[in-house]
């Protein structure tokens, strides 16, 4: 089993992708997954696309290649197509070109975040992966194809923020040592000033235009002060990236089975691990500064999940990846030779070998609990619709929780607050009309008067309905375990309200709190 073997990997990335198209069925999508579908789904042109998607907080790469495909097909089904083309093109770009034992490649690509989290959910991180590899897998030949190993970084840097970061440092390492403002560049080639100064302009153009595409939701959202609560979280997550074992529940995803107060030291000696035997210098200076990105952006502006948390990680694996290229940091591909090595690039290959098992086993259990458990009721909540009130008007006024219901359903749903249907879910600063339980149904009571037909109310909160005046009765709630664990928006409950002709209704616009 030689690295250099193409059917090595040939191999594994079929049996990945054949373990993969069995897993899929299972999975039911949420609203991050469909939210980009639905975006390019109902964009009449690319440039309402990058309209609609403002404040999505992410590039346009994803939503473009979705838009592209909704262009041929508006079946859900081809969502989770389009992803399995990158994850198992991911898996298959690692297996053939990572210089890691062939143990770390395997335990990583079936492990947690290669076989579930970026593979079974079906979101924009396998692109991510994709392209990081590929620059990695680039890199000797980065002078030699210039213009090539830019692309894939500016490809990288409109997949998500975190690709940014990347692209971003590995572009400034790029030009610096083009300009030989470094002692050690391997493969190094004189650039032509013209082709440098195209290069540059190319690749400062891609990032620009990746930060420009989510200034909106950075705008919109604005990021916490201090706040100690999130500050520690923060200081866990090298620990929870590198070893992210779940509590033992429904809701295992995005917990964490160990306490903060162990997580934080236990991240504070990775951090020192890392430091101390990761070579060379240039290199470990740009994945200390990619550390102290996403420890700020965690701690001070977004909590986030471990799918973003994870980035600690993947981009430890792919600077030590292309540190190999640097002579003696070579990692050994030989068990043996594992533990005979020079003593920091062992501690380096145990602990990702360490990992990567860890990741094996949550992997095996996230899938377990995917195969036995529905990821989020969406799914279920639309075959319900579909099959018991096919000729109902379907109402909401929570659009986070309905959108992926409609999705499914693959029509627009009447959104009470905003006054018209709608068929995604937007970050609307601007948008002040905010309903009470109670007034949701006032509102659904007066939209089935005027239309003189009954109507669907989809909550994700349960609504006391026992002193409510008028014909209303609960038909459905999806409130089983599943999990996804957000608070008021994994549950979903249905409500029949029927029209009255003996009552007319106001419009009041209340307090945001329940009634």
């Amino acid at each position: 089993m030689r690295l250099s073997n193409q059917n090595f990997a040939l191999l594994f990335t079929f049996l990945y992708a054949f373990l993969l198209a069995c897993f899929l069925p299972f999975h039911e999508l949420w609203i991050d997954e469909t939210e980009p579908w639905l975006l390019a789904l109902h964009s009449n042109s690319y440039a309402e696309l990058l309209y609609n998607k403002r404040f999505e907080g992410h590039p346009n790469l994803w939503y473009s290649l979705l838009y592209v495909v909704t262009r041929f097909t508006d079946n859900l089904a081809a969502l989770k197509i389009s992803h399995y083309f990158f994850s198992v093109s991911f898996v298959f770009v690692f297996l053939r070109h990572a210089p890691f034992h062939w143990a770390i490649q395997l335990l990583f690509c079936f492990g947690y975040y290669g076989i579930f989290e970026y593979g079974v959910i079906s979101r924009l991180y396998a692109p991510e992966l994709l392209t990081l590899f590929l620059a990695c897998a680039l890199y000797p030949k980065r002078f030699t194809h210039w213009y090539l190993y830019i692309f894939i970084l500016v490809l990288n840097a409109q997949t998500h923020l975190f690709g940014l970061y990347f692209s971003g440092m590995m572009g400034l390492l790029l030009f610096t040592e083009s300009l030989q403002l470094w002692k050690n560049a391997p493969h190094w080639e004189r650039i032509r000033p013209v082709t440098f100064g195209l290069g540059a302009l190319l690749w400062l153009v891609g990032c620009l235009f990746s930060l420009w595409s989510i200034t909106h939701y950075l705008g919109a959202v604005h990021g916490h002060i201090w706040d100690p609560y999130k500050f520690h979280q923060a200081s866990t997550r090298i620990w929870q990236a590198f070893f992210p074992v779940p509590e033992i529940i429904v809701q295992f995803w995005n917990t964490s089975f160990l306490k903060t107060r162990i997580e934080i030291p236990l991240s504070l000696l990775l951090l020192t691990l890392v430091t101390f035997c990761f070579r060379p210098k240039k290199l470990l200076s740009i994945l200390l500064i990619l550390y102290a990105a996403l420890f700020y952006f965690f701690a001070f502006r977004f909590e986030l999940a471990l799918r973003h948390h994870a980035h600690f990680f993947l981009f430890t694996v792919a600077l030590f990846w292309i540190s190999t290229y640097y002579g003696r940091y070579t990692p050994s591909l030989n068990l043996k030779r594992l533990f005979t090595q020079d003593t920091k690039i062992r501690i380096l290959n145990l602990l990702l070998l360490l990992a990567v098992s860890v990741q094996f086993l949550v992997g095996m259990y996230a899938v377990y609990m995917e195969v036995r458990y529905s990821f989020f009721p969406g799914k279920a909540a639309a075959h319900y619709l579909k099959e018991e009130f096919p000729h109902h008007l379907l109402t909401t006024n929570e659009e986070f929780t309905s959108s992926t219901v409609g999705a499914y359903l693959n029509q627009p749903i009447y959104n009470l607050a905003r006054g018209q249907y709608v068929t995604f879910y937007e970050l609307d600063p601007m948008l002040f009309n905010r309903l009470t339980l109670f007034q949701s149904l006032q509102w659904a009571m007066a939209f089935a008067q005027e239309k003189q037909k009954q109507v669907i109310l989809i909550s994700s909160r349960e609504i006391v309905i026992e002193h409510f005046p008028f014909p209303v009765r609960p038909v459905k709630s999806f409130d089983k375990e599943q999990i996804v664990a957000l608070p008021f928006y994994r549950n979903i409950y249905l409500y029949e309200v029927m029209p009255s002709s003996l009552h007319k209704f106001t419009y009041v616009v209340g307090n945001p709190s329940q009634m």
